[in-house]
């Protein structure tokens, strides 16, 4: 706490700094405008000099005075507003330079240049160069330093004879009413009896009522005296009575206290129940082995602070901040066992009571099976049960994606689709069971040839589809060799051995289409013109050149196919 100070002092204070900031501001103002007035000057003077020699100049540039040229120079570099002065000729070269103080830097603001030409009597004119003049911010403040001091001292002036006037002011009307209302205080305070103050006559009408409403209240305080006796001994008897009743309460509480532990101890799920700071009241077993500590008891901890909440993004410690909106609040969070094995669980959390007694209460059940069982079924509803690429429906989702991104950042990318060649005939003369093998061979394979980026699905039958991201003239070349000679590779099956090909089909975007359909349909129209064209191919659909790519390629063969 500060100490306390005189009237006049704090007066005298309050009201310097107030003028201080009030002149500071109008000052600051006045001396922006000169400011932005004085750069103004500066120019026009430098716009008039090099108005005035720019014709000299022309003149000595054109006959190549070398002398004349540094004589205007340094008759312009007199000039009380130039810093740097400098001629050079059309191709930029220097022909004669003057600065006035190397210290000062030239300011790009306050700089002027006059182009130089030579008039033939035809009227025609040539341009020789340039007459380059430049001030610096040092000219600008040297103006203002002499009208900034100016104002300064006027600005003192003003403030000592406000001080002095407004501290002879607050002595004689205001400190000294105040000292004799002070000494009459003083007085009652060193008696218990209860008197009146009399300061004198005062001439401020505020201290006046400051001396009324004080002896008002000095009558009050002796009314209110005998009040408090009595009040005192009815207060002692309801103290007594209110502890008595207390005392009987808390250990009503404490038996409900015991109850609902034992009923939250009992639940085999998880269960919490915190304060409204976070700070743990109870905690069952389950909730000691999920989030607690070894040896450690949860209760008295703060549900923020705890070590296995502590990583970044915990959705728990988020919870908290939901309940404390709404009321309520859910989250789902995963756990590692000391197995390393990933458990699920999900929370819900509400908040009962409002005030210093507010608890939240914190269930928590595990849904670990369920989780596992929705990804599951979410996998099997995306992939191909067979080979385990992603379907068709996948590879839609995917390919709106790429299109999506690709049509934002005028990027391309490709689609290859592949047709097995003479893989009915399996089916027809092996069964079944041989032709699922084959294929989900074939998948393998074919993740083989692209990238991890790139996606690998089975559009349907003995169909497959890739989705190249970012592939270059080259790559798509390369990829097609790897798939030809990946599908032509011999399959062992039991005591046969089995021989197929494959069928390509490119489609780039945005050349051979700029929706997803018609990009199928370019792929799709590609493998049959490869089948087409003998089998075991690759069709990169139209010129390469035109989508960007470096070579242009009409086919990439890998030899001929055999059953």
């Amino acid at each position: 706490m500060k100490e306390p100070r005189p009237l006049a002092t704090v007066l005298l204070r309050k009201v310097a700094v107030w003028y201080l900031i009030f002149a500071v501001g109008i000052t600051g103002t006045q001396l922006f405008f000169e400011y932005r007035n004085i750069r103004q000057d500066i120019v026009h003077s430098l716009d008039a000099l090099a108005n005035t020699f720019a014709p000299g100049a022309a003149t000595a540039l054109w006959d190549y005075q070398e002398d004349l040229l540094k004589s205007l120079v340094r008759g312009v570099g007199e000039h009380s507003a130039v810093t740097a002065v400098d001629i050079r000729d059309f191709r930029g070269h220097i022909s004669a330079i003057h600065s006035a103080e190397e210290t000062e830097m030239v300011s790009p603001d306050l700089s002027v240049r006059q182009t130089l030409y030579h008039r033939f009597e035809d009227g025609q004119q040539e341009t020789l160069g340039t007459l380059n003049i430049a001030s610096s911010e040092a000219k600008v403040m040297a103006r203002l330093n002499g009208i900034a001091a100016s104002v300064g001292l006027t600005i003192t002036a003003q403030l000592l004879f406000l001080a002095g006037m407004l501290a002879v002011l607050a002595r004689l009307l205001v400190v000294r009413p105040l000292s004799r209302f002070l000494e009459e205080v003083r007085r009652l305070g060193a008696t218990d009896q209860v008197q009146q103050i009399d300061a004198g006559p005062v001439e401020i009408i505020e201290i006046a009522t400051l001396q009324q409403g004080f002896n008002q209240l000095l009558r009050q305080i002796a009314e209110s005296r005998a009040l408090i006796i009595t009040a005192n001994v009815e207060l002692e008897q309801r103290v007594v009575e209110r502890t008595r009743k207390l005392d009987q309460r808390n250990q009503a509480l404490m038996r409900e206290h015991e109850f609902t532990l034992a009923l939250v101890r009992s639940i085999p799920g998880f269960v919490c129940v915190l304060d409204a700071t976070g700070g743990i009241v109870i905690a069952n077993q389950s909730a000691e082995v999920l989030i607690g500590s070894p040896g450690v008891a949860l209760a008295g901890q703060n549900w923020l602070l705890l070590p296995a909440l502590a990583a970044a993004n915990h959705p728990l410690p988020e919870l908290l901040q939901q309940v404390h909106k709404s009321g309520t609040g859910n989250a789902e969070a995963s756990f590692l066992k000391d197995t390393g094995q990933e458990i699920i669980y999900q929370f819900e959390a509400l908040r009962v009571g409002d005030g210093w007694d507010t608890r939240i209460v914190v269930v928590g059940i595990n849904i670990t099976e369920k989780h596992q069982q929705a990804l599951r079924l979410q996998h099997q509803a995306s992939h191909d049960r067979l080979t385990g690429l992603p379907n068709r429906a996948l590879l839609l989702e995917r390919l709106e994606q790429t299109l999506a991104i690709a049509t934002r950042r005028n990027d391309t990318f490709a689609l290859a689709f592949i047709d097995l060649d003479q893989f009915k005939p399996i089916n027809d003369s092996a069964g079944h069971g041989a032709g699922d093998m084959v294929l989900c061979e074939m998948a393998v394979r074919f993740c083989r040839c692209v990238r991890e980026t790139d996606t690998v699905a089975r559009h349907g039958g003995d169909e497959f589809v890739l989705l190249l991201r970012n592939s270059t003239s080259d790559g798509l070349q390369r990829i097609a060799r790897e798939v030809l000679a990946a599908a032509a590779e011999s399959i062992s099956w039991k005591d046969r051995v089995f021989r197929i090909s494959a069928s390509i089909g490119f489609a780039v975007f945005p050349r051979d289409g700029r929706s997803v359909k018609e990009l199928l349909d370019a792929a799709d129209a590609a493998m049959y013109r490869a089948k087409q064209a003998g089998r075991n191919q690759a069709d990169f659909g139209t010129s390469l050149a035109e989508s960007g790519y470096r070579h242009n390629p009409a086919s990439v063969a890998a030899g001929s196919a055999s059953d």
